[in-house]
């Protein structure tokens, strides 16, 4: 097998003892630019290990399993021509699974997967650029596994990833694309091309100084396209406020349907996320009973007013909706949840909802993950010269536009007023 300075580096973590003679790092944190390797080099340390260890149980996880199988695993099977006996190996293609000969595995694993994630118990536990990983999913998988935990992502402003690293047990290890020979050349000269310290970059214009930092150097780098830059704060801070709350929600049947509790307090608007799994997700863990009852509702709608109770959603409070759905917000209506209402999308709506979070104080719960990573990307379109549009990229938005629903509800009633 090709190895490269990612490659040894892994392993020499893997392998590395304390002055007892114990494992000397519980997470193995990888982390820079674009093509250095770092995904690849783990798979080999992966392979390497399970061909080793009898029995031997390692895991591979992504938000979704989906995700995980569109990448990683296609990434494995790219890669094991290159693997010493590889024709050993027995795959299941029904549960993603990987056996080797002395009962080893390497399994597809995905975070969207409850009963996956409550259930697990294994040795390795590798996860694959877990953005939009809650901290309590990751939290549930790290205390089922028994060995080392090891990480691959590109740097993206604040993570709980960061607070991982700077643990006693842990190791950061940096590489860029520069660390990796076997980069395809024109995919190197792209991330070349970034730079803006070359002048030929320059007059070429594609020097650009945002790319350069995270594909080029892998560091960290705030995109400048992005619209907002709000506050996290604690739970224990939300909950102390004293005031009333609402409801902002966005449906969702494959995408995530978000649904978003907020308090409007001394002028700065407060958000905590209540869901962020899409129908399909969240019908996957009903019970018997409760699948039943809501099968039997003609109108589809007893979803809503299933997650609705779960998640206690106050039938006093104002619950603004994305006017797509009627059906839906009449069955709240309908049971009980008289102050459920549409929200007003007349032209240039999206524009004035931005302009107004723009322009107000803003905090998110730190239980808020995809709050957290949506404020964090959320970005403005850019044209061919990579200047800023008036229209925002229609993606990363599901807590985004139900937020926007209840800021213009609040002014529409005269309650908030832009600073």
């Amino acid at each position: 097998m090709q190895a490269t300075i990612v490659f040894e580096k892994i392993w020499e973590a893997i392998n590395a003892k304390d002055e007892n003679g114990k494992r000397k790092y519980r997470y193995i944190i990888n982390t820079g630019s674009s093509r250095s390797s770092k995904t690849f080099s783990i798979l080999q340390s992966h392979y390497l290990t399970a061909f080793s260890k009898p029995n031997y149980r390692i895991s591979i996880w992504r938000e979704t399993k989906q995700d995980v199988k569109n990448t990683v695993l296609a990434d494995f099977k790219k890669a094991l021509p290159n693997f010493p006996k590889q024709d050993e190996l027995i795959f299941n293609k029904t549960e993603s699974i990987y056996y080797f000969p002395n009962g080893a595995t390497i399994e597809i694993c995905g975070g969207d997967d409850d009963n996956r994630v409550h259930g697990f118990q294994g040795d390795v536990a590798h996860f694959n650029e877990p953005y939009k990983m809650p901290k309590d999913v990751f939290d549930q998988i790290d205390m089922r596994t028994s060995d080392y935990v090891i990480i691959d992502w590109n740097p993206r402003n604040s993570h709980w990833i960061d607070d991982l690293s700077k643990q006693d047990n842990a190791i950061v290890i940096h590489s860029t694309f520069r660390d990796n020979p076997f980069v395809p050349e024109m995919q190197r000269l792209k991330i070349l091309s970034y730079d803006p310290n070359n002048d030929y970059n320059v007059k070429m214009k594609t020097a650009d100084s945002y790319k350069w930092s995270v594909y080029g150097l892998g560091e960290k780098a705030e995109k400048p396209n992005r619209i907002f830059s709000w506050k996290k704060i604690t739970r224990a801070e939300y909950d102390a406020l004293d005031c009333g709350v609402m409801y902002g929600v966005d449906w969702g049947k494959v995408d995530p349907w978000g649904i978003v509790e907020a308090k409007f307090y001394d002028g700065t608007l407060y958000l905590r996320e209540l869901n962020y799994k899409s129908e399909n997700e969240l019908r996957k863990e009903m019970n018997v009973n409760e699948s039943i009852k809501i099968g039997e509702d003609v109108e589809g709608t007893g979803i809503v007013v299933w997650l609705f109770e779960r998640l206690g959603i106050s039938k006093n409070a104002y619950v603004v909706c994305d006017n797509n759905r009627p059906l839906k917000i009449a069955a709240l209506r309908r049971h009980g949840w008289e102050y459920a209402i549409p929200a007003e999308k007349p032209k240039g709506s999206i524009i004035d909802g931005i302009s107004l979070l723009e322009n107000i104080p803003v905090c998110y719960t730190d239980d808020s993950p995809n709050i957290e990573y949506e404020e964090e990307n959320y970005s403005w379109k850019t044209d061919r010269y990579g200047i800023n549009t008036e229209e925002p990229e229609d993606v990363d938005n599901h807590t985004i536009d139900p937020t926007r629903y209840i800021g213009l509800f609040l002014q529409s009633k005269g309650l908030l007023r832009v600073l």
